[in-house]
Formats: structure tokens, C-alpha cells, sequence
């Protein structure tokens, strides 16, 4: 398909804070789009979800989209429906599509549109990733007022956002995670979608692939090969992974997880080939829902030290101190303590503590004032 045009929906600068949200480590398929002509100050960002190449860039109360190339939705059998008349399928476990997704398939395609689908369900796809149904300004208030770290940090990270992923891409991802830098990531993640994917476009020489789908990682040949391709030991977690999750129901099982209380969520995870508690908590707090999940890594244990002044003699994470770290993390910040360790993660990440131009410094102090106000 060609490009398409700019479409928007409303969203209040100081409500998301793109740049991020999207590269500070919670997808991995995000990148600068860099043209010519673009406003001084403003920045766009292109990658994949929902099976779409999407770009994107807001301003003061816009959040902006361009579809460059997508697939249609999967019916129940993961069959092409592009020729196909829609129809209305059943829920649950006859179209385990959503699953990814995250959203009903539509009931219609889009007449007169340069798109498959009314505009409608592209707007749904970016509120539920976004989930910007969610209030940020009321939580950062209150997160505020919990303790001075979070104040100063959310200075200069004001409106990041929690993002809701695909679980199947969100779990071997953060298997890729593991000693590793997101620039790594980020390239290790391409390599499963160039060799496992699905082709969906190419745009401005090149060329962008699906998520694979659970059962693309389960042969026994993807070891050799992830090994081939510089995954190392990853390469095993992820067959082995993929081949417990197709015997476990594959999105069905995913579907299950979704359903479960988190520390219930987090123990299925943890009997998975690869998968430890930071992984497993990355994938309930991204993927699952469950926004009271603490990943505690090496960043988010210097953090705690801001909390828990014991640590400060500590320097690696025991299994002890993990639950300790995320118990008082809870503690502070609530039920949706996990959406607030996001933000002081992104604190911390070197790449966004450089001031990010003068177009957001101008927003940041709007927001800081929209916050005494209150």
C-alpha cells in the first residue's frame, strides 16, 4: 500500500511524552523516523504493532498517525483475509487474534479509504497500547506526593506512558533482555521478525516483518540458527519457550495468564524455559495487565537505594532483596506501582538525560505548572 495521510486523535501533550515512551526499553521495534521538512523541535517515530507500520508524532493536543503498510486482521485459523468478506466472528476462544491484538476484529472494512479498516479501529489499537483511557496527570499527582524521587524524576519524564504489547513479542523480547543493552535488543528483536515474520511493507528502502507467531520458534532448526545469528544462549530459551507455550495452549494460554491474579501470572511465566522474575514481571506489567508488577534489574535496584538506604552496600540483586526492592515499590506507589518504577527507569537511561530539545522543556514546565494548580 502506499503512504497513507496524516490522520489524529486528541491527546494532551502532557498526557504522552512519545520519544520515551517508545525507546526507553519497553518495545523494541520503535525508531527516530528522520525526514526532511520536519518542524524544528519536532520529532517522528516509526515501527510496527498490531501487524502495522505505523509513524507518529504529536502536538500540543494531537497525538498523529500515518499507516505506511499493515496486514489484515487474522481471523481464528491465522488465515490472509484480505479477500474475504468480513463477517462477524465469535469471542473468546474462536478468534484468539485479540490476544495480540488487543482489540475485536472489526466488523467492517473502510470504504472510500486508502485503509482496510475505518478509522475507528486504528484509533482503538492506539488508545488500548497507549492506554491513554488512563488519566496520567491524576496518577503523577499522587505519585508525586509519595516520595521526593519521583517528584524530581518525573521533572524531566513527565506523561511516559505504560505501554499494553502483543504478550507473544513482549515475552521473547525480554528473553533477548537478559544482559543485554536495548540497542542489542532492539537489533536481536529485528532479526527474529526478519527471519520468523511475515512481510508486511516496504517503505523507504526497508523492508518490515510481523512478530513471529509462537509456533514460528518451536522447530528444533531455530536453535542452530538464533545461534547463527549472535543470540547465544537466548537461542535455546527462546525454542524451548516456544515449544512449552504450544504445548500449554499457545494463545490460549496467553489468553489464561491475562485472566489470572498477578502472582498467579507470574509463577505460570516462571515455568518456562529462560524465564526468571524480571522477565516474568516485565511480561505481566507490559503484557498482562498487571500494573502493580516490579521488574527489578540493575537500574531499578540503584533506584531503590532512594528507598531503601540499607541496599546501599549491595551490589547484585538476591532473590531476597528482589522481593524486598518490589515489595517497597508497591508500597509507595500503589496498584499501579509498576507504571511509576516505568518512569524512573527511564529516569535513569542515559540516552534521555540529555535535555530532549526545547519543544518538550516548554512542555514540561506547562505540565509542572498544571500540577501546582491542582
Amino acid at each position: 500500500m502506499s503512504s497513507s495521510h496524516w490522520r489524529s486523535l486528541l491527546c494532551e501533550f502532557n498526557q504522552l511524552q512519545l520519544k520515551a515512551t517508545l525507546l526507553g526499553g519497553q518495545s523494541f521495534r520503535w525508531k527516530n523516523h528522520q525526514i526532511n521538512g520536519v518542524e524544528e523541535g519536532q520529532s517522528e517515530f516509526i515501527g510496527v504493532f498490531a501487524n502495522i507500520v505505523w509513524i507518529l508524532r504529536q502536538t500540543e493536543c494531537e497525538l498523529q498517525y500515518r499507516i505506511v503498510g499493515e496486514q489484515p486482521y487474522p481471523n481464528g485459523s491465522n488465515m490472509d483475509m484480505a479477500n474475504s468478506p468480513l463477517k462477524k466472528k465469535p469471542t473468546g476462544a474462536g478468534n484468539l487474534a485479540h490476544v495480540c491484538l488487543k482489540v475485536p476484529e472489526p466488523l467492517e472494512y473502510g470504504t472510500g479509504s486508502e485503509l482496510l479498516y475505518p478509522n475507528s479501529y486504528y484509533e482503538q489499537l492506539l488508545r488500548i497500547y497507549f492506554r491513554l483511557d488512563v488519566n496520567l496527570e491524576d496518577h503523577y499527582q499522587q505519585w508525586i506526593k509519595c516520595h521526593t524521587h519521583f517528584a524530581n524524576s518525573a521533572d524531566k519524564f513527565y506523561a511516559v506512558r505504560q505501554l499494553d504489547q502483543d504478550p507473544v513479542e513482549n515475552l521473547f523480547s525480554f528473553i533477548c533482555s537478559q544482559n543485554n543493552n536495548i540497542a542489542r535488543i532492539s537489533d536481536m528483536v529485528e532479526k527474529l521478525c526478519n527471519n520468523y515474520g511475515e512481510k508486511i511493507c516496504d517503505y523507504e528502502g526497508k523492508t518490515y516483518y510481523t512478530f513471529p507467531s509462537v509456533a514460528a520458534f518451536a522447530h528444533e532448526s531455530v536453535e542452530p540458527r538464533l545461534r547463527e545469528l549472535g543470540f547465544g544462549y537466548r537461542a535455546k530459551y527462546i525454542q524451548r519457550s516456544a515449544e512449552q507455550i504450544l504445548r500449554l495452549g499457545d494463545l490460549e494460554w496467553f489468553q489464561r495468564l491475562s485472566q489470572l491474579d498477578y502472582k498467579e501470572a507470574h509463577r505460570e511465566l516462571l515455568t518456562l524455559t529462560g524465564i526468571g522474575p524480571k522477565v516474568a514481571d516485565c511480561i505481566c506489567l507490559m503484557s498482562l495487565n498487571h500494573l502493580q508488577a516490579i521488574p527489578v534489574d540493575t537500574h531499578v535496584f540503584q533506584l531503590a537505594k532512594h528507598y531503601l538506604p540499607k541496599l546501599a552496600e549491595s551490589k547484585q540483586v538476591t532473590d531476597r532483596q528482589y522481593v524486598l526492592v518490589a515489595d517497597k515499590f508497591r508500597e509507595i506507589y500503589g496498584p499501579f506501582a509498576g507504571w511509576a518504577q516505568t518512569v524512573l527507569f527511564c529516569s535513569d537511561l542515559r540516552q534521555f538525560k540529555e535535555n530532549n530539545g526545547k519543544r518538550n522543556v516548554e512542555n514540561k514546565s506547562k505540565s509542572k505548572k498544571k500540577i501546582r494548580k491542582n
